[in-house]
């Protein structure tokens, strides 16, 4: 099959730009897909090879049919003279946000240790360290239900303080 692969592959390309290198392949395994996904698969076909090529023939024309998506670069600059980049910057590597956001983590932190220890204990065994209930249940000698009441206890306990310390943020 790789030869045969190849081979088709090497005629899609004859047929099309040699910028097109992506696309002979995409190309040719559509055509193959689309043979395979045929609702009459079970119908003969007479010749399959000409099959085949004539309808990477019509693919390679629809290929040239289509209109050319055009690129934009990140600094070219629009009627206002914004660049793409202005517009979609990438916060990854703001250090203004990534500072925000690690402050929040510590915040979020620092509300979990303050957590009374019955809470705090299931919240790390089932959030950090990977553990079950069911296993904590276990463990601990203690009833399910008990678990799960703790840890929405303390997951309420540090939504209620978040909003109050945002409420006071946006004053």
């Amino acid at each position: 099959m790789s030869g045969n692969y190849n081979r088709l592959i090497r005629y899609v390309r004859s047929m099309i730009d040699d910028s097109a290198h992506r696309s002979s392949e995409d190309i040719v395994q559509d055509v193959i897909l689309s043979i395979l996904d045929r609702p009459d698969i079970v119908a003969p076909i007479s010749d399959l090879s000409a099959y085949v090529f004539r309808a990477l023939r019509n693919r390679i024309i629809d290929f040239y049919r289509r209109p050319v998506k055009e690129t934009v670069s990140l600094d070219t600059e629009d009627e206002n003279g914004l660049t793409l980049f202005d517009v979609l910057p990438d916060m990854k590597y703001d250090p203004e946000g990534s500072y925000h956001r690690h402050a929040q983590h510590r915040l979020v932190f620092d509300l979990i240790r303050q957590l009374p220890a019955a809470q705090l204990e299931v919240i790390i065994e089932t959030e950090f360290n990977g553990r079950t209930f069911r296993e904590l249940s276990r463990l601990w000698n203690v009833p399910l239900g008990t678990l799960l009441a703790r840890k929405h206890r303390g997951i309420r306990a540090i939504r209620e303080k978040l909003e109050k310390i945002q409420e006071v943020e946006n004053e």
